[in-house]
């Protein structure tokens, strides 16, 4: 017979609100009588019912705000999400989802804020890297709002996990390919993101790392940022080549790599850079195919957003943790030979 609530509340001494309240995470519970109950729960093996806890949602689901950044992992994330959210919608959930640019300190802060005083259960978060975004992270997890950050990591802020890639150790691949191609020498440029985003800092000092630990004559000649702006990578790219002509290298640590590579082609067209970035969209296919891309590295930017709703899910209705507070997506290594491989 599976255990009740009434039942752990009289093992545990407690009242069944008490109960209600670890069950489901609430604030109003010392640490001593949480564990305790807990301690109850996890002897019994009791799961909640979540086929009623669903159909009691079903007129008010709980809502899950997602706030993503304006950046080329957007619509893979996205698509992740919905992937889960339409497997998961039956059970009460409803999404909504927030925009903003990866440079906008302002707008994500005003975002957060702004979600302070909306009924919420979780929050969905590619963060942008300031201690005012994790103070208002902060708030929100006060207000016992459960946080998943996807994508890019925040530190200082309290979360369920991160889910997303080793962004340093990522860097340090790809520095390790790069100073392979260049056969120990030359003189690589790296063109990333804003200073804010995490993930592509942690691959840039990933990649400098390594490359001064191993290739003493490789020398990174430049850093160059775009701000995820299509215009701005490209113009940014070949007034670095006009700067730098003797590039050897680049190495992409965020988005709008085709028009990198469309500034490559354009002012270096007889001259092979060889070039280094992240993730499997069509125009990095093609730009890999016809060998002007020598290595990608996936992320796994589908299953970073599916990964995120599932885990919100399982700790919303069964207050499940997920199995480590860094879920870590694969490098993913792709050269012309591969590519295509699912």
């Amino acid at each position: 017979m599976k255990p009740t609530i009434k039942q752990i509340a009289e093992l545990s001494g407690v009242h069944r609100s008490t109960v209600d309240k670890v069950l489901h995470d609430r604030i109003g519970v010392s640490k001593e009588v949480r564990e305790h109950v807990q301690k109850i729960i996890d002897e019994l093996q009791y799961q909640p019912n979540a086929v009623g806890k669903a159909l009691a949602l079903q007129k008010n689901p709980l809502i899950i705000a997602v706030v993503l950044l304006k950046v080329d992992a957007l619509d893979e994330i996205k698509r992740g999400v919905e992937a889960a959210f339409s497997e998961l919608s039956i059970y009460g959930l409803a999404i909504k989802y927030y925009i903003s640019n990866d440079n906008d300190l302002e707008d994500q802060l005003k975002t957060l804020k702004a979600l302070e005083k909306i009924n919420i259960a979780g929050l969905i978060i590619s963060p942008i890297d300031d201690e005012k975004i994790a103070n208002a992270i902060n708030e929100l997890a006060a207000q016992n709002k459960h946080v998943i950050l996807v994508n890019t990591d925040l530190q200082n802020c309290e979360k369920i996990c991160f889910i997303g890639q080793d962004a340093k150790r990522a860097g340090r691949v790809a520095g390790k390919l790069m100073g392979e191609i260049l056969n120990c020498r030359g003189n690589v440029a790296v063109i990333t993101s804003a200073a804010q985003i995490m993930c592509a800092k942690e691959r840039q000092l990933g990649f400098i790392n390594i490359v001064s630990e191993l290739y003493p004559q490789i020398k990174i000649s430049d850093i160059v940022e775009t701000y995820e702006q299509a215009d701005t990578a490209y113009n940014n790219t070949l007034e670095l080549l006009k700067n730098k002509p003797d590039t050897d290298g680049i190495f992409v640590t965020c988005g709008n790599v085709a028009e990198v590579a469309r500034a490559v082609l354009s002012s270096r067209p007889t001259k092979k850079i060889k070039m280094i970035c992240f993730d499997f969209y069509p125009e990095i296919v093609r730009l890999v195919k016809d060998g002007v891309i020598d290595f990608t590295i996936g992320q796994d930017l589908f299953g970073q957003g599916y990964r995120s709703l599932n885990i919100m899910y399982d700790r919303l209705f069964f207050n499940k943790h997920p199995e480590s507070l860094q879920l870590t997506t694969k490098i993913d290594i792709r050269l012309s030979e591969n590519i295509d491989m699912e």
